[in-house]
């Protein structure tokens, strides 16, 4: 499973030209599976687990383009097809709208789906960012919520605020509640709360 963290950061968009009135992208892919390497004679020298270094391997091409400013992205790769199975982003989680708590965006990470009688059709966490959000990246981020399980197996949440750089991973926690949380409000509140303290002067109450 990947976490709602990965899902949301680490990506990176085509730029549009500076002119583009209509800013929108069309996207297509197509798979060589006999692609001839023409740079030479002899075994090609990759990195890819997966190829065999032969004279011939599958190559995928992604072609990204604006109709607008006619910018256009060309992405290559060396791997098998791609899966075109389609699913929803129900499945995945990016793609879904941000749900409002407490003043906060939670933007939502994969459920578990397929998981037995620990099935949920939750998301397994959420990123948290404050408001007026339209694309997450890592100066956005405020907390994170994750899904876990209480007493009798039921759903309980647990979260974290004030992230600051990691060493091992993205972030590091400057505050986290271990607590079960019986709702994803509650745990919204807590960050909310935790923003709050930050921002509070030294001795006083936020606000005051």
């Amino acid at each position: 499973m990947t976490s709602a963290i990965e899902t949301y950061l680490g990506w990176q968009e085509p730029r549009h030209f500076a002119d583009c009135r209509k800013p929108a992208w069309t996207v297509d892919y197509r798979t060589d599976d006999e692609f001839r390497d023409r740079r030479g004679g002899g075994k090609h020298a990759c990195s890819n687990e997966d190829c065999g270094h032969g004279d011939r391997y599958p190559r995928t091409t992604v072609r990204i383009v604006c109709p607008s400013c006619q910018a256009a992205v060309v992405i290559r790769g060396e791997a098998h097809s791609i899966n075109e199975d389609t699913t929803s982003t129900t499945t995945h989680g990016y793609g879904l709208p941000p749900r409002k708590l407490a003043g906060l965006l939670l933007w939502p990470g994969e459920p578990w789906l397929n998981v037995g009688r620990l099935g949920s059709a939750d998301p397994y966490d959420f990123v948290v960012t404050r408001p007026g959000v339209k694309r997450v990246t890592e100066a956005d981020v405020v907390g994170a919520i994750t899904q876990s399980r209480g007493k009798r197996r039921a759903v309980t949440w647990s979260s974290a605020a004030l992230p600051t750089p990691g060493r091992y991973s993205r972030f590091n926690w400057d505050r986290t509640n271990e607590d079960t949380l019986r709702t994803v409000a509650a745990a919204a509140k807590w960050i909310a709360a935790q923003l709050a303290d930050r921002a509070a002067p030294a001795g006083g109450t936020p606000g005051a």
